[in-house]
């Protein structure tokens, strides 16, 4: 029985292609929700495993590092093994992962596991993007990648507020528990729904280039990680600190060599296209790093519960669904620089907010600011899209498509990182006591609003287009 995805269209009718889109919704939301609910538990995980917030972070980091360098396994896999068997594998591997968690003991083995859940997320997202675009191809294809958005933002919006119910009454389990039930739908109705054909044309891929470049990201959040805890010269800094430039340096010159190279280097030959990475660098280093600090923030500082936290974010994620469309809307009418501009300088704006708020304020105060940040990066999402891409000739836009959303989930991993640097830094400078803590946290949130102004500057640079 043939089960390529036109043979597949031909046997469930014209209902196809709306079941195959809720098959990818489940998929891809069950990942996104391990991506963001770990954060409410990293607290409870510290507490049990005796850890502090320099190890703790690897949780989100190196989940967010795995996914970075799974992205450029993604069209290779899809290729190679087909729609289905690289999606059954991926969910497998994601759902056996999820059970060695609850057997760990000790905090390696949790950050293990995330680095193996990271790297399925970042091979089978991908692929939902595809298929949609060749599914669609008769029409309503704007709508089906506009109500997948919209399930996929949903996730990181609802995920927090269970998570943190689920780490209130059962512990930090909870947290792996929770997207099996997703993962076991989506296994079961992928047998029957996603195509297994793979592509004639098989992608070649560079694993030497892929090798040094996972070296390099791993060895740099290493070396920032190890500089929290030992001074520059200890070798435990250095040692990452070197070997992560020796990666880079050969990477960059596989990359410049190889036939079938992991990264396209002269898509930035244009100078808005190397606008539009820096402020896809800033808004990963945002998107991820603000859904990391503020729970830390609510439960360290303000003295919130897990469940509380997380139900905090629950509106601001809802709403960065719905301003989505707007932004969508808006980026037809509106040039890319001034979209991304607004989107930066709200979000500079909830950051400063944040700075600025006494010790005891309001859950309503503080869920509006969160609002305000997530309005913000809402706005930049389909303007970052249309900014980076419109320069680019059309048998550029696969690749260019695909480095920004690198570069972004880059800038997330390094932006956590860089926020548990700067925090444990500022708490050991000013006295490391309670206070010493919360004032941490606000020279962070500062922090934030800086790297967000000035990217701004980065915005402007961006091509000013009107479509």
């Amino acid at each position: 029985m043939a089960t390529d995805l036109h043979s597949l269209q031909l046997r469930y009718g014209k209902r196809y292609p709306n079941w195959l889109l809720a098959v990818l919704m489940l998929g891809s939301m069950a990942m996104v929700l391990s991506s963001t609910s770990i954060n409410v538990a990293i607290p409870v995980i510290m507490a049990d495993f005796s850890i502090g917030r320099s190890l703790a972070q690897w949780l989100s980091t190196g989940f967010l590092a795995a996914m970075t360098a799974g992205l450029l396994l993604s069209a290779w896999a899809h290729a190679r093994f087909g729609a289905r068997l690289t999606a059954q594998i991926g969910l497998l591997l994601f759902v056996a992962s999820s059970l060695l968690a609850l057997l760990a003991q000790d905090a390696w083995h949790l950050i293990a596991v995330r680095i193996v859940q990271g790297a399925c997320a970042g091979i089978v997202q991908p692929l939902a993007t595809v298929l949609i675009f060749r599914t669609f191809n008769d029409g309503g294809r704007g709508m089906a990648l506009g109500i997948y958005g919209l399930g996929i933002m949903m996730a990181p919006s609802l995920g927090p507020g269970i998570a943190g119910y689920l780490v209130d009454h059962f512990g930090w389990e909870g947290i792996f528990w929770m997207p099996l039930p997703l993962c076991a739908l989506a296994l079961v109705s992928g047998q029957w729904l996603l195509p297994t054909q793979a592509d004639l044309l098989r992608l070649r891929l560079d694993a030497q280039g892929f090798i040094w470049l996972c070296l390099a990201i791993f060895a740099g959040l290493g070396f920032c990680t190890e500089l929290q805890r030992y001074p520059l010269q200890a070798p435990q800094v250095w040692g990452p600190g070197v070997l992560a430039l020796l990666a880079i340096g050969l990477f960059v010159r596989r990359n410049r060599r190889s036939q079938a190279p992991l990264l396209p280097m002269h898509l930035w030959r244009h100078r808005a296209f190397v606008s539009a990475s820096w402020v896809a660098l800033t808004l990963g280093f945002g998107l991820y790093g603000s859904t990391y600090l503020i729970p830390l923030y609510l439960q360290m500082g303000e003295g919130f519960t897990a469940g509380e936290a997380g139900l905090l974010l629950l509106p601001a994620g809802l709403l960065m669904g719905a301003a989505s469309f707007v932004g969508g809307l808006l980026s037809d009418r509106l040039s890319a620089a001034l979209l991304l501009s607004l989107g930066l300088l709200a979000f500079a704006v909830s950051a400063v907010g944040f700075a600025l708020i006494a010790p005891g304020a309001s859950f309503l105060v503080l869920c509006l600011w969160a609002c305000l940040g997530r309005s913000g990066l809402a706005l930049m999402l389909p303007a970052l899209s249309t900014g980076s891409l419109d320069m680019l000739k059309p048998e550029e836009l696969a690749q260019g498509t695909g480095a920004i959303t690198f570069v972004r989930q880059l800038g997330g991993a390094f932006g956590v990182n860089l926020m548990t640097f700067f925090l444990e830094w500022r708490h050991a400078t000013e006295g490391g006591d309670s206070l010493a803590e919360m004032t941490a946290f606000k020279q962070t949130f500062w922090l934030v609003a800086l790297i967000f102004l000035v990217t701004i500057l980065a915005a402007r640079g961006v091509k000013l287009t009107r479509r």
